[in-house]
């Protein structure tokens, strides 16, 4: 059964004026003016109902940091889940019918602007197939890649430059068209020597796309350029007798992606050259910072002086960095915050919680996105009477290949109702803890050490390493790493924290007689004494974010092998890097937990 679609008279005078528009714009700008007129419909038949979404939905997915259910280039701006635990995404392609699909490929061909073409032709490709159940026309893949770097003059911003020959060069070599390669790998190299000439930071877009590539054609004199680009960065940007250029980080982005270049050809000696390079920025660095943040750049200098194989120069940089951890704890003070915010009033919670002073500013946020039990214990009494059904029902939380977790109705089993709250809360909580680390980056400009430093503030920490590259990771949106390293971070802090409250933290091992092993996160986190010390929020939100089936249970998905790589996105790495700023305080709950039993 077919559908029928007309786009309305209304949507289609947008349509039709932006394509003859000469002025740049973007996908946010007639996407908020379809919205708009859409809205503004009046007892559309279900044909302009169609033909509206149609249009909408074009320019309201998006291709930048996105969920990927789908398996797609394009994807949704967010999700949520219902009360009911089924996740929802904004906007969802359910239900929309192959027309649609078929719509967007007659624009393509019938359009004029560039832009305009390439986002309807693309939108035919990639959706073909999670919309239309249909298979891909190659001709809609070579209407996008020429019309995405024929639009790339006329775009302002250098992301769009690099996005769209990006695009426009994984699309041709999917379809394996060899002269269309040829045409967008030069207008990527044209856009990056742009961006070098400017002293753009986001050279690092064409570096990860081509310098290793082997089904692009890359030429030798390409990949020498790059390779050359990425000296040029590495020495600028080490260079500590130059305050204005010099920037560690960028270096050894640089160099990260530089030194398995060398080591593959067998050039080990520029490799070494290049982390020692690196070490040296960021031991001076370190020399004009604050004793928390140094003693994380220290960690990183001492790292890179070891891959450098200058064993004199790492002891050295080890001892410093002990003795500006020793220094660091000798300014550490208890505190108490008590915040209320507003939550349709961005700006004012912002304000509320990022402030002048940048420790301040963690504990506000590591305080203000801890799971509060007693709200989260109202909210399920809450069920009872908004939801009394859903309240009395048992809810089974299935993996794929059995029960992960039961959770019996509130009544019976109010504890389990907890942590499928908790969830909720983490999910509602995304667009606030974003904005706060926009934020925090914006006004103090934190680098992932600060993360590190903070979370080590009370020595949980003897080596950094791990804590810097989880911090990095996370930072530059590789939020697969992030995870993958600062999860197991986070349960050795945990470790170290039990040993310090007289915890044993190991057991004997289950099954090889006179061995033991480590305690798990899941020990720890049950164990009285450490809720004691805690405090009930901050062990629930443990709990729920690390350890429990019927929470998120991150540790363990992890730790098994369980979660796809779509999973690992944005708002998850934000909230592992939130749970590291609440390891910095976690004496300063001990405290407060003190103070409530006196």
């Amino acid at each position: 059964m077919s559908n029928a679609l007309t786009v309305p008279a209304l949507l289609e005078e947008i349509i039709q004026r932006f394509d003859a528009r000469e002025e740049p714009f973007n996908e946010f700008t007639i996407g908020g003016e379809l919205k708009a007129a859409r809205g503004a419909l009046t007892q559309p038949s279900d044909a302009e109902n169609l033909g509206a979404w149609a249009e909408v939905l074009a320019f309201a997915l998006t291709s930048d940091r996105h969920e990927n259910p789908w398996n797609s280039y394009f994807g949704p701006m967010g999700s949520g889940v219902t009360a009911e635990g089924t996740k929802v995404y904004f906007p969802d392609i359910s239900d929309t019918p192959p027309e649609v699909v078929t719509h967007w490929a007659a624009r393509a061909r019938a359009l004029s602007h560039h832009f305009l073409k390439a986002r309807y032709a693309d939108l035919a490709w990639d959706m073909s197939g999670p919309i239309a159940r249909r298979k891909r026309d190659p001709e809609d893949a070579r209407i996008a890649i020429d019309c995405y770097l024929d639009a790339i003059p006329r775009m302002p911003e250098e992301h769009e430059h690099f996005q769209f020959a990006i695009r426009a060069l994984d699309l041709a070599v999917l379809i394996g068209d060899t002269d269309r390669t040829e045409r967008a790998r030069k207008a990527l190299m044209d856009v990056h020597r742009g961006l070098m000439k400017s002293h753009s930071r986001t050279w690092w877009y064409t570096v990860d796309r081509l310098l290793d590539d082997k089904k692009a054609g890359v030429t030798d004199d390409e990949r020498a350029e790059l390779v050359a680009d990425l000296e040029s960065i590495i020495a600028m940007r080490s260079n500590t007798g130059d305050p204005e250029n010099c920037d560690p980080h960028e270096a050894q982005s640089a160099a990260e992606r530089l030194v398995p270049y060398y080591r593959r050809l067998g050039q080990h000696d520029d490799a070494q050259r290049l982390h020692k390079a690196v070490a040296e920025a960021f031991e001076q660095f370190a020399s004009n910072a604050d004793p928390m943040l140094a003693a994380a750049l220290l960690q990183t200098a001492t790292d890179e002086y070891r891959n450098a194989g200058s064993k004199e120069d790492r002891d050295r940089t080890r001892i410093l960095m002990q003795k500006k951890i020793g220094a660091a704890g000798e300014n550490l003070q208890s505190f108490e915050h008590k915040i209320e915010i507003t939550k349709d009033d961005m700006e004012k919670f912002l304000d509320l919680v990022v402030v002048d002073d940048i420790g301040d500013s963690f504990v506000r946020i590591a305080c203000e996105f801890m799971l509060k039990r007693n709200h989260l214990e109202e909210r399920v009494q809450k069920t009872l009477e908004k939801a009394p059904l859903m309240a009395h029902i048992t809810q089974m939380i299935y993996a794929d290949d059995r029960v992960a977790a039961k959770i019996g109705g509130v009544d019976e089993d109010s504890f389990g109702r907890l942590f499928h709250q908790a969830k909720l809360t983490f999910q509602f909580e995304r667009p606030w803890l974003e904005q706060a680390f926009r934020r925090l980056f914006d006004k103090h400009g934190v680098v992932p050490q600060h993360f590190a430093g903070w979370a080590n503030r009370h020595g949980l920490f003897e080596d950094m390493s791990l804590l810097v590259e989880g911090t990095s990771a996370w930072a530059r949106e590789d939020y697969v790493k992030a995870a993958h390293v600062l999860v197991p971070q986070v349960e050795r802090a945990l470790r170290k924290m039990s040993d310090e409250l007289g915890i044993p933290v190991t057991k004997a091992h289950p099954t090889v007689p006179g061995t033991s092993v480590a305690i798990g996160m899941g020990e720890i986190l049950y164990n009285q004494k450490v809720a004691e010390a805690l405090g009930p929020d901050a062990t629930l939100h443990f709990q729920a974010l690390y350890a429990d089936p019927r929470g998120m249970n991150l540790r363990n998905e992890i730790a098994h092998g369980l979660m796809d790589a779509d999973q690992f996105y944005w708002h998850l790495g934000n909230l592992i890097i939130h749970s590291l700023l609440m390891l910095g305080l976690w004496k300063e709950f001990a405290q407060i937990g003190r103070k409530r039993e006196r």
